[in-house]
Order: C-alpha cells, then structure tokens, then sequence
C-alpha cells in the first residue's frame, strides 16, 4: 500500500475528526445547537424506505440534448448548470444548449493557452450577469454565454495551497476552499476578481500530514438557494451556509461510531487503517443538492451495516459488472426535521421512484432555482432498461407524460448525449 493512498484515507480520518470538535459535535452527540441529520440509526435500523416521484414533485419535463459530432457529452458524471434559457453541459468540454435541448455553441476549448481549460467539470455562474465560469486547478475563466471569452484570473495560493475557487458569492466576489496541507490557518475564502483576498474563514483541522496531498481533504460543490450558499467538505459532518459574507454551520450528520474516530488507528499498521476507514465509516460522494426544503446527498455505507440491493451495473476499472450497492441517497426534510433513506425500486434502481412517467428513478444533480431541480438520464440506460415490460410494472400516474417518454424513446440512440431531467418541487 503506498503512502499515497494512505494520505489521502488519513486525512478524511483526520479532518472528520476536528471539525466534529469545531460545531460541538462530542461522542455523546450533543448537537442541540444544531438541526441533525439522522443518518447511524436509520441505516443500522435497515430504515430505507421507498420515495415516490409524486410525493415530492409535481411535474417533470425530459430535455433530450441535441447529439452532433461538435458536442458530445462524454463524460458520465456531468455537471449541469441550468438557467431559464439555457442548458450548460460540462464535463471534458462544456456545451450551451437552449431549453429545447438544441445545440447553441460551445464554450472555450481544452486546452493549456490563454482562455482555454484541462476540463470543465467545474462550472458556476454569475447570478448577475450572463456569464459562466469554469474554475481549473489554478484559474478562473470568464466566457459570455455565446463561448467568447472574456477574461480569466489567478487562484491565489494560500498557507501553501491553491485556494479551489467553485462558486460566485455576488457580482465579482468568488469563494474556494483550501485542501488541507498540514498546518491550514483558513478552510474557506471570498476573493475579487483579480485574485485578491476578501475575507478567510479559520480552519479548525490540525495534524501532521507530511506535507502530503489528498483527495478527500477538499470540498464539493456549492450549492446555492436564492442568495444563500451552501458548502459542505467531503470528509465533515456539517453543512455551512454562506449569508451575508458570514460562514455559519446550518445542520449537522449524526454518523454514530461509523465517524472518524482517531484513536481507532493509532495502533494499526497502514493496510489495517485504510481497510478500517474503507469499511467502517461513512463518505461523502459528489452529489450534494440544497432547494428551500430539502437537503439532496450521497453516502457510501460502511460494510458492517444493511444498505439496500443494487442492480449490475458495468465497472470500467475492474472491467466486470458489480453491484451498485455501496452507495446510498438520503433526503433531508428540513422543515419537517425527517431525514429521508432511500431504498431500491423493484428493478434495484437507487433513487426516488418514478410513478408520473413511468420513466427511470431520479436523483438531482442541481437546484436551477424557483423550485426546479436537474438530473440526467443516459442515453444507454433509457434504452436498456424502458422497455414494455418495464412499464408494465410501473405505477404511471400522467399518461400524458407517459406518451411523451415513449416518443422521445423512439427517436433516441444509446450513444446519444443525455436527456435532461427537470423536476418541479411541490
């Protein structure tokens, strides 16, 4: 086992660890101060339920995105920007689309000049103005939505590491935040657009890491409602809401004895921790999604306690098919205080079960703001799995939307790009 591969589990251990210090978050659990998520109990309860499409929403519309030569979609897990115009697909490249799913242009290209990017999977735009931004490992880009580019600026570096610029806080003032070097005095800062520091927001995390980096020891990406921002790492258990230039926790995970206990590898060699860490505790995965109701998430479950049966799905890296069962969604009712585990539908699919169209299970990738929230369908999934039999084992409730998915199948070939998922909160 390399010292690579244990940095990088060390340091989700680590990081866990602290800021479950830093919002009060004590073995006993006492997170009075805090609204909690309920996630150790429920799952060692084998408490997943199934949610239906119809119980949270009361429309959806299916956007199949246009497939030319000069802008395919390639990457698997793409990353939506949704506005009320526009559809932006990013990725290895980045696509504009119109609300019909038409192609308009692309914006930039991959690249190492002046205005071009490594990749686009980092994208955000400016509420104010129509212009989006791909943030890269050292720069932020700026392109109007026509594809022009219009300028770019330096991430700052600071206590020794690139600040990771993911999101625009209002008109010309970007937050990032800072992987974890070793001794960080700032997580999170606000910059202008020229790169200049605003304000930072301390770092609670403190440990001897070697000088060695991580994967795990960064953030994912924002999630904004209105004018508030959401931001939560990969490796705490609290989500930070950004209001008015302030950082402050807005809800807490209750993970149980499946957190990041320190003391469970101070004795154990490097192989024995990283097993421990891969099969003892819980981790976060890309997709985190905030609307004025609810907290959208994806967990990885320790192998110790139930989760729900996954369907074969095809692994490229193992080049076998497994099952798609490590991971889990949950739903967090923050009005009602209820927090939501999802389990499979009878075709093993995870997400939220899809009785108005009949179609696939949803889960979103995106909150496009006025109670809309995004999520994709693959092209070879749709093909795959909707066929008749299919159907006739599935609840529809609009038939009219029902027709509408069954013609968009006609027309659609497993290697074309996505079709978008739109989805109206109640």
């Amino acid at each position: 086992m390399t010292n690579e591969v244990f940095r990088q589990h060390f340091q989700v251990l680590c990081c866990v660890c602290v800021l479950f210090s830093l919002n009060g978050c004590s073995k006993d659990k006492s997170f009075s101060k805090y609204p909690v998520i309920d996630v150790a109990s429920n799952v060692a309860r084998n408490n997943y339920q199934k949610v239906y499409f119809s119980d949270l929403f009361s429309t959806i519309e299916l956007i199949p995105l246009e497939t030319k030569r000069e802008c395919l979609v390639k990457s698997t897990f793409v990353s939506p920007v949704v506005t009320d115009s526009l559809i932006v697909m990013g990725g290895e490249d980045c696509y504009v689309f119109d609300r019909s799913g038409k192609f308009l242009n692309q914006i930039g290209h991959r690249g190492r000049g002046p205005g071009e990017y490594t990749s686009a999977t980092n994208l955000f735009l400016n509420q104010d103005k129509s212009v989006i931004y791909v943030g890269t490992f050292f720069d932020v880009l700026q392109y109007e939505l026509n594809g022009k580019f219009i300028n770019s600026f330096r991430s700052p570096v600071v206590d020794g590491g690139p600040l990771s610029i993911s999101s625009c806080v209002e008109d010309n003032v970007f937050i990032g935040a800072l992987p974890y070097m070793g001794e960080n005095k700032y997580k999170y800062c606000m910059v202008d657009q020229n790169g200049d520091i605003i304000k930072c927001f301390p770092s609670h995390i403190f440990f001897n890491n070697r000088g060695m980096q991580g994967t795990y020891n960064t953030s994912l990406r924002p999630a904004r409602v209105d004018s508030l921002l959401y931001l939560k790492d990969y490796v705490n258990d609290t989500i930070y809401v950004l209001s008015n230039l302030n950082l402050q926790p807005a809800s807490v995970f209750d993970f149980g004895k499946y957190s990041f206990p320190v003391e469970q590898f101070e004795n154990r060699n490097i192989e024995q921790s990283i097993n421990f860490l891969n099969n003892n505790t819980f981790l976060f995965t890309r997709r985190f999604v905030a609307s004025s109701k609810y907290f959208f998430y994806e967990l990885r479950v320790p192998d110790p306690l139930p989760r729900p049966k996954g369907r074969l799905v095809f692994k490229p890296g193992r080049n076998q098919y497994l099952p798609d069962d490590r991971c889990i969604f949950g739903i967090y009712d923050r009005e009602q205080g209820v927090n939501m585990l999802l389990d499979t539908d009878r075709h093993l699919q995870r997400g939220i079960i899809n009785d108005i169209n009949g179609g696939l299970s949803f889960f979103p990738l995106y909150y496009a703001g006025d109670g809309v929230v995004v999520g994709i369908w693959q092209a070879e999934d749709m093909k795959e799995m909707l066929t008749e039999e299919y159907f006739s084992k599935q609840t529809i409730k609009d038939q009219q939307a029902h027709q509408k998915l069954k013609e968009l199948l006609k027309n659609l070939d497993e290697e074309d790009n996505p079709v978008v998922v739109l989805a109206k909160l109640k």
